[in-house]
């Protein structure tokens, strides 16, 4: 693999992973305030699950697609690898900057967030990599 073919995989893959990000800020920014609830309430599990089973199903098309525009093999796992990487950082500017990203949420709302985005980074990173030990067709 050439320096030129890397390169145009390293751009595909940066640009997914922040069209990937971008997506799912501008859900919460949008939609937050209806789909967050406190964690502190006794019913927070069913929403949080019925959420992040959501985010596995957006990820699983996200990874489907992007393999028909990169179909070499660990281009899933590349995506998960450097797609956690590239959220992560832009996250960390974005709930450093809640008030104006998140102005419509509560802090408890905010805190349901933070758990949603630690599980969902898990997922991004595992589904690549279960479904390549499996050997389905990511």
């Amino acid at each position: 693999m050439g320096l030129d073919m890397f390169s145009e995989k390293m751009g595909l893959t940066l640009l997914f992973s922040v069209l990937v990000w971008l997506g799912a800020t501008l859900f919460f920014v949008f939609f937050g305030p209806l789909v967050l609830v406190s964690p502190y309430r006794q019913n927070f599990l069913p929403p949080f699950l019925l959420l992040e089973a959501a985010t596995g199903v957006v990820l699983y098309v996200v990874f489907v697609l992007f393999r028909r525009f990169d179909p070499s093999p660990y281009a899933a796992v590349r995506l998960g690898v450097v797609g956690s990487a590239v959220g992560l950082i832009l996250d960390t500017f974005v709930i450093w900057n809640k008030g104006v990203f998140f102005a419509g949420l509560s802090d408890e709302q905010l805190l349901a967030f933070v758990i949603w985005m630690a599980f969902a980074y898990g997922l991004y990173l595992l589904l690549p990599l279960l479904t390549v030990k499996k050997g389905t067709p990511f």
